[in-house]
């Protein structure tokens, strides 16, 4: 059946403008839509990338924090190296500005030290056996050749050689050295009368070596 529209042109054309102009809207509401869409999308995108940034942030300090520790360790190594190196060479870590000190301190007011030397000496030690024994003890021992195995070590021997009043002077000096933790295997070399500005004195030289 043929449909005849006796409608005026004019109102003919606001429908079709009418129609097209609500294409044109459901169009933009379709763009907007895609783009608000699309922006969510994007923005999680965003979020992820600063997570991971964050994370490679992170990372990266933590890669630093680890170097610097390294750096750390490393210089903690050297010293230690150095530390070995000495104790092996020289046979002891501590300077011989501390024994002065030491030695000074257990001087008593009626003696005097006249001479004072250190040398490195190599001491034959017996090693102790992995199941017997105290292994922690750093005190200088003789090795008995005819048990185990013997090595060698440096060690820091100190010579002393003072003047005393009296032989009771010179006893109380040497219990005090032997009974200072900076040394051990304290020995009496000699002690012997002399005359010292007019005045009778005793003349004494002890031997002993510095702890490890």
């Amino acid at each position: 059946m043929l449909n005849i529209d006796f409608l005026p042109e004019r109102i003919r054309g606001q429908r079709a403008r009418r129609r097209r102009l609500m294409r044109q809207g459901y169009l933009l509401c379709a763009c907007v839509a895609a783009l608000v869409v699309l922006g969510c999308v994007r923005r999680g995108y965003v979020s992820k990338a600063r997570a991971e940034l964050v994370a490679v942030q992170e990372s990266a300090a933590s890669s630093q924090q680890q170097l610097a520790t390294k750096k750390s360790i490393e210089l903690e190594l050297a010293w230690l190296n150095t530390k070995k190196q000495i104790d092996d060479e020289l046979g002891s870590r501590i300077s011989m500005g501390d024994i002065i000190a030491e030695l000074s301190r257990l001087l008593s007011t009626s003696m005097s030290i006249t001479e004072l030397s250190f040398e490195a000496v190599e001491i034959p030690v017996a090693v102790q056996p992995a199941d017997g024994g105290d292994q922690s003890s750093g005190r200088a021992r003789s090795a008995d050749k005819g048990k185990g195995k013997v090595r060698t070590v440096n060690r820091v021997l100190v010579v002393i050689n003072g003047l005393a009043r009296s032989d009771v002077d010179v006893a109380n000096f040497i219990a005090q050295v032997s009974a200072c933790p900076l040394f051990e295997n304290v020995n009496m070399g000699y002690t012997r009368p002399v005359v010292f500005r007019e005045q009778e004195a005793r003349e004494f030289q002890a031997r002993c070596y510095v702890v490890r």
